[in-house]
């Protein structure tokens, strides 16, 4: 039987094409602005820079500014845009350093990309691996031809532990090439391409393509459409029938996902729920979804092109949970459900499919996660003593909302009190600069603390006060010289001092679900480095009910053997 589908593929507003500014005749009598991320090494190479300039052009002068966050456009910094756009405004060239981890390497490139947008000559610098996570910056910013290098450093580029001396000793070899070519990128004429950038092809999004079911599950996975299982097909009816979710018209933006910044139509985020094995009933938990994930607590580019290993976590609470038959009881964490697999396996495909993320080019992960795919649990508000997740963040008893998390590590804690609970939760000691925490109780567990007088955020607050470790097993260097320090704590002056684990509960939050063959809790750790957790809202469609109905038969009637 053949199949006409539709792609799941994003359309990208293109709108926004700027060719680059006119180059420069020569670097004599002008004054180069010196622009460094987050990363200390930038500054350290840009003075290199400026001393082999100097032998050039002894007439130019120098300025430098450094932004100091990692994962945030200077365009939506408006106390700092102020600043950066006064500074720009002195210099007739940029030199744009040094993107040396694909997540700083993408916002180097919205970054450079705003630096031509404002006139300016711009020479992107970022290493030979994060060079697609920089380029996919440029074009998501709507600068495609931005005029990039790729160096390596031979020195640790992550770490912090350098020093100018290091740096222009490890850049003494090369450093005479590599400003030929930054010579050469902002001095040399512009190419009738970068005089007038031409839109790209959109085809794949538009397209409808026909075959088998095999063939179009063959022919979505060498596109890297899919991760290589067999899809639902995305028929127009499939997807007509989808949006029986949603009041939202068809074409209505949910949001633009990055990297690739794709428009999330109501349609798209439908086709690709098709494609998972979703329900109509699944589609607002997407959008919303969709939503969270696009909250600034996020910082979405700073998860899915992190060379770290984080993986998504969505967690339902409220009416929603048992109205799709989502499992919260036994075997909560497991995708034996349909609502916990299908949700979590389209959500993976969101971001494949309109954020454009792929492994390898913008998901430059080292290690990669068993979550990356999409991972989805809920709240049991029947069993939680202290009401559900979402009243947490401010909503209503009645409503229904997704919580967003990008956790790292997984770890299950036991035990037969409070107080062996709480020991084990101050010997979590997770990775990441400012780590967060998801707590699962099981219901049995909640009880247990709430019986205690136990709440949720006195556990949390317990865990920040003592869950430490010695201020000499932390980098402070990295922390200062990379511009991680605490929000609400001073960092240690003395190695002998102890610290806290996680600086504060910003990025903690707890839920109850699983069996009841005892006490017991899982807890997911890491993240919180970009932020999060976000919570946003589930808008149901008019007639909910009814279709709640109608696709009510979701739990398997297992046979007996």
């Amino acid at each position: 039987m053949n199949y006409t589908v539709l792609s799941p593929w994003a359309e990208v507003d293109q709108s926004n094409l700027t060719r680059l500014s006119p180059r420069l005749d020569d670097l004599n009598g002008k004054t180069i602005g010196m622009f460094g991320d987050f990363m200390i090494n930038a500054t350290y190479m840009l003075g290199a820079m400026e001393k082999e300039l100097k032998k050039r052009y002894p007439n130019a002068s120098f300025t430098y500014m450094r932004y100091l966050k990692e994962t945030t456009d200077i365009s939506t910094d408006e106390e700092f845009d102020q600043e950066f756009q006064a500074w720009a405004a002195n210099v007739d060239c940029m030199l744009s350093f040094y993107g040396s981890v694909p997540s700083s390497a993408l916002f180097l490139g919205y970054n450079s990309a705003y630096m031509e947008k404002l006139g300016k000559p711009t020479v992107m610098l970022v290493t030979p691996r994060t060079l697609s996570a920089g380029l996919r910056g440029i074009k998501a910013r709507g600068v495609p031809n931005l005029r990039t290098i790729a160096y390596e450093l031979t020195v640790d580029k992550i770490s912090g532990h350098t020093n100018p001396a290091i740096v222009e000793n490890a850049m003494a070899d090369s450093i005479a090439d590599l400003t030929d070519e930054i010579v050469s990128a902002l001095t040399s004429p512009l190419t009738a391409g970068e005089a007038q950038p031409e839109p790209s092809d959109q085809e794949y999004a538009r397209s409808a393509y026909t075959g088998t079911a095999e063939e179009i599950s063959k022919l979505f996975y060498s596109y890297g459409w899919t991760n290589g299982t067999p899809i639902g097909m995305p028929t127009r009816e499939a997807v007509d029938e989808m949006m029986r979710g949603t009041d939202l018209p068809a074409d209505y933006i949910v949001a633009k996902i990055p990297p690739m910044m794709g428009c999330a139509t109501v349609e798209k985020i439908a086709v690709n729920a098709v494609m998972a094995g979703c329900l109509p009933t699944y589609l607002p938990v997407l959008i919303a979804a969709v939503r969270g994930a696009m909250d600034p607590k996020i910082y979405l580019e700073g998860w899915c092109c992190s060379q770290s290993t984080w993986g998504p976590v969505l967690t339902l609470s409220g009416p929603i949970v048992k109205d799709i038959g989502l499992n919260v009881a036994d075997n909560a964490l497991s995708p034996y459900y349909k609502a916990n697999a299908a949700i979590a396996r389209a959500f993976g495909y969101l971001m494949m499919n309109i954020g454009g993320l792929r492994p390898g080019i913008e998901d430059l992960s080292e290690a990669g996660h068993e979550f990356r795919m999409g991972f989805c649990m809920g709240d049991n508000t029947d069993e939680n003593p202290w009401g559900p997740l979402h009243t947490d963040f401010g909503f209503d008893l009645k409503d229904s909302a997704v919580t967003m998390f990008w956790p790292q590590e997984h770890r299950t804690i036991s035990g037969v009190s409070p107080a062996d609970f709480l020991t084990g939760l101050c010997k979590l000691n997770p990775f990441g600069w400012e780590p967060g925490a998801a707590l699962i109780f099981t219901p049995i567990c909640a009880k247990m603390f709430a019986d205690a007088g136990w709440t949720k955020q006195r556990i949390l607050d317990y865990m920040v006060e003592y869950a430490r470790r010695p201020a000499s097993e932390v980098d402070l260097v990295w922390l200062v010289n990379n511009n991680h320090p605490p929000e609400t704590v001073d960092l240690p002056v003395n190695p002998n001092h102890s610290t806290r684990i996680f600086w504060s509960r910003k990025h903690m939050f707890a839920l109850v679900a699983g069996g009841k063959a005892g006490p017991m809790m899982t807890v997911f750790t890491g993240g919180g480095d970009h932020g999060g957790p976000s919570c946003a809202k589930i808008e149901l469609p008019g007639g909910w009910e009814s279709l709640v109905k109608q696709y009510s038969d979701t739990t398997p009637a297992y046979i007996n053997y």
